[in-house]
Parts: structure tokens; C-alpha cells; sequence
């Protein structure tokens, strides 16, 4: 449990760096309907175009450096016996990678979710809250439950909060 949890905050951390990170060069136009306009439509419900507002509008909102995934990384390795401080320096070396384009906020679980968009964007918010607090000083949380801002996703929609579909024990 503990290193699904650890990997689960390292795919999120990954996750929101992809649908937009600290890289706000993109194009920040989302059109006529923003995603803050969609925050009571239930993500099932979002066209395309929807559901790509909503990923540049937490883009815009949310911020994970390259120091925050390296800080995951780091705690990650320390948590499997490695060292944490020679992790992240290695990560902080490495070069930049290339931005997804327009495949980097994946919204397939989006299909069929009854959860609303403001559900959503507050469980990434959490998450995102989640992966900035990791440092090497202080590991992340292991209990393995998802952040509390993520309760009503994980319920309505638990694929895409991480959980998947082989860890059905909510009892």
C-alpha cells in the first residue's frame, strides 16, 4: 500500500506537470467557455472541447515545478532505501523534457463520471497541494487514502483519481 501511494502521488505529480505544470506558454486562449464555467457539469457529460477548458483552466491554476516532481522523486527513492538529496539533484540536472502538445491532459476516465467538474478540479488542486508539500525532510503521507479534497471523485469516479480498477477494497 505504502508504494502505491508513493507511486500514486508520483504519477499525479507527473499528471499535472503534463496538463500544464509551471509551463503557462500554451495557449492560454480556452475560447468562450472557460472551465471555471463548467464547474457544475459532471465530467461525463463535457464535449471535447469541454474537457480540454478544464485541463488549461487548472493549468493556469495550478503550479507543480520541476522542483516540486523532483522533490517526489527524491522522497520516492529515500522511501525504497535509496537517497533522497542525490535523487532529486539528479532529477534538478536532468534536461527539461518536451511538453506533451495536445495530449498531455488525458480525459478518458472522464467517460460515464458522474462527478462535476468542480469535484474534479478540486481533487487535482489537493493533489497538486499533496505533491508540493513532499520534500525529502518529510516524506509523503503513506496511509495510502487520496487527498481529502478528492473524497467525492474517489467515490463517483475512483479511475480517476488513481485508485484503479484492481484495488476494489473501500471497506
Amino acid at each position: 500500500m505504502t508504494r502505491m501511494k508513493l507511486l500514486g502521488l508520483l504519477m499525479a505529480g507527473l499528471a499535472l506537470a503534463a496538463c500544464g505544470g509551471d509551463d503557462d506558454g500554451g495557449n492560454g486562449d480556452t475560447g468562450s467557455q472557460s472551465g471555471g464555467d463548467l464547474d457544475g457539469k459532471q465530467l461525463g457529460q463535457l464535449t471535447a472541447a469541454d474537457s480540454q477548458a478544464v485541463c488549461q483552466d487548472l493549468a493556469a491554476s495550478i503550479n507543480v515545478t520541476k522542483e516540486d516532481l523532483c522533490e517526489v522523486a527524491g522522497a520516492f527513492a529515500g522511501a525504497f532505501g535509496g537517497d533522497c538529496e542525490a535523487t532529486k539533484a539528479e532529477c534538478m540536472s536532468a534536461p527539461e523534457q518536451p511538453s506533451q502538445g495536445d495530449g498531455g491532459c488525458s480525459t478518458e476516465g472522464f467517460a460515464g463520471c458522474t462527478a462535476t467538474v468542480a469535484e474534479y478540479k478540486a481533487c487535482m488542486k489537493a493533489q497538486a497541494d499533496g505533491v508540493k508539500a513532499i520534500t525529502c525532510a518529510t516524506p509523503p503521507d503513506t496511509s495510502g487514502e487520496p487527498p481529502a479534497g478528492c473524497a467525492a471523485l474517489t467515490e463517483k469516479c475512483p479511475e480517476i483519481v488513481g485508485s484503479g480498477e484492481t484495488d476494489g477494497e473501500g471497506s
